[in-house]
């Protein structure tokens, strides 16, 4: 302390160093606080890309079934249309050759 003539000189330079040492330690704990904060709001930025993710998620789902169920019934139409295809070749041949042998 300046002009305290009952302050050995020792003493003052230790508080002196305390008091460096503490504002040091505050400086520290700023950027701490500093990056526990960033480190927030990136967690939260996080949160809401993997909600926007899920939700991304969930639609893509729907669709897929959606699609799938779709041809799914074209494949349907195609396998009848074969099989009508193939039934009426087997009926037109069986015709013929009935035809040609009752003769």
């Amino acid at each position: 302390v300046p002009g305290n003539t009952n302050v050995p000189a020792g003493s003052n330079r230790r508080l002196q160093q305390t008091q460096h040492q503490v504002d040091e330690v505050v400086d520290i704990m700023r950027v701490n606080v500093d990056k526990v904060l960033e480190r927030d709001q990136k967690l939260s930025e996080l949160d809401d890309r993997a909600d926007a993710l899920q939700a991304g998620a969930s639609q893509f789902e729907t669709s897929a079934a959606k699609l799938k169920r779709k041809y799914w019934w074209k494949n349907c139409k195609v396998i009848m249309a074969y099989i009508f295809t193939v039934f009426s070749i087997t009926i037109n041949i069986t015709e013929r050759w009935v035809t040609n042998h009752a003769a």
